[in-house]
Order: structure tokens, then sequence, then C-alpha cells
């Protein structure tokens, strides 16, 4: 038996029914002094990645996409980096994992946004027009605001067209809520935002592609299937 005081019992208690919800439903899971351990790491690196957004030390890099046949830049992606000033430059999969347990991973994919939007404004300005990829995660995406979102960020960028960005979709777990995810294409339609959806099964087996396609002229933006990578 713990014999902790009250406020430790009640940690420790809300800790085990932590590690129950992530092994699935209809579990239980006893608390032990290593998970109290693993728990307050996971907690100081979350901490840790939120201050590093705060203090402005995410960027973005750009992947130029290139036509081979004209050998000209047709688009750029988004590439999210962290430059962690006693580590260096980390990749996205050092720390995005850690972000999409919680809602952090919307605060970083706003900025994401809002970043993307200024460096296509400033393209645009100088004369070139590329569409800019920006990943969108599950959580995100399945946001109720999320369209909200987007359009009060893109008011922030009046100088980048909104249809030199696209969002792309990887996780299938993403389509989940199809009435949602509809209606976020139709917005983004709207707004002249094009979608690209990476996993192509995901697109088949929900038979999004029909109901949409067959609604829209074909002068309006569509949505893009593409392989995984």
């Amino acid at each position: 038996m713990d014999s902790s005081d009250t406020d430790t019992l009640l940690r420790h208690a809300d800790q085990a029914m932590y590690q129950a919800k992530q092994s699935g439903r209809n579990r239980f899971h006893l608390f032990d002094a290593s998970m109290d351990h693993q728990v307050h790491e996971h907690h100081q690196q979350l901490a840790r990645l939120e201050l590093a957004l705060a203090q402005h030390e995410l960027c973005l890099y750009y992947q130029p996409k290139v036509n081979l046949k004209s050998n000209k830049v047709i688009g750029m992606e988004a590439l999210l980096r962290w430059q962690h000033p006693e580590q260096g430059l980390r990749g996205p999969l050092d720390f995005l994992p850690l972000a999409e347990e919680s809602s952090l991973i919307v605060d970083i994919g706003n900025w994401v946004l809002d970043e993307a939007l200024r460096q296509i404004s400033d393209w645009h300005a100088a004369g070139h027009d590329w569409v800019v990829s920006v990943n969108i995660a599950a959580r995100q995406l399945q946001r109720h605001d999320f369209v909200a979102n987007l359009q009060s960020i893109l008011a922030r960028h009046p100088g980048a067209p909104a249809h030199r960005l696209e969002l792309e979709i990887l996780e299938s777990s993403a389509l989940e809520d199809m009435n949602h995810v509809r209606a976020i294409i139709l917005a983004c339609q709207d707004m002249g935002i094009s979608i690209s959806l990476d996993d192509l099964a995901a697109l088949f087996f929900t038979g999004l592609s029909a109901p949409i396609a067959g609604e829209y002229p074909e002068n309006r933006p569509v949505i893009c299937a593409r392989h995984a990578r």
C-alpha cells in the first residue's frame, strides 16, 4: 500500500489513470515508481518544447519541388525543425510525436501556418508565386475551430494569395469524422486553398473523392491524392 500523503496519492492515481487510457479502453494500471519518473520526464520534455515555441526556437526550412522536364522550381514544402540552443538542429521525429500527445501540436501547427504564409507573402512580393505545402496534424484538423483559425491566420497576411497554400493531410486518423473533414475541405476550397492527401488508401476507402469531385466545376481547386512518401 502507498503510504504517501493525500496529494501524492492523488497524483499517483492520476498518473496510473493516464497510463491506463494510453493502453486502450476498459483497462486499469497500477502505479509504480518507474512510471512516476517517466511521467515526470514526459512533462518536463513537453514544457521544454512549449518554451521552444515561445522563444522562437522552431523554424521552417523549405524544400523545393522541381519540374524535372523544365528544371524549374514549381513549389516548396515547409519542413519544421527545432534549433535547440544546446543540442543543435533537431528534426521533427525528435519532438513532434511528443507534441502530438497534447494540444501543443495545435499551437505548433498554427505557428507553422502563420510562418508559411509570411514567407508566401514575401516570395509573392518578390515575384515568386510558388505553392507552399504545409503538413496538418490529425489533432489540429479535428478541432471544431480549424477553419476559423485558418481564416484568422490568412487575414494576418493579406499579401499571401490563399491559392499558394496547400494543406497536406498525412494521417488516415484525421479522416475519421467524415462530415467534419468534408466541411473543412469545402471551406478550404472556397478560400482557394488546395488539399493534398498523402495516404492514397484513405482517400479511396472513405469514398471522399466521388461526392466532392462531382460538386465542383473544373476551374475550382481540387483534392490532390498522392502516395505516401
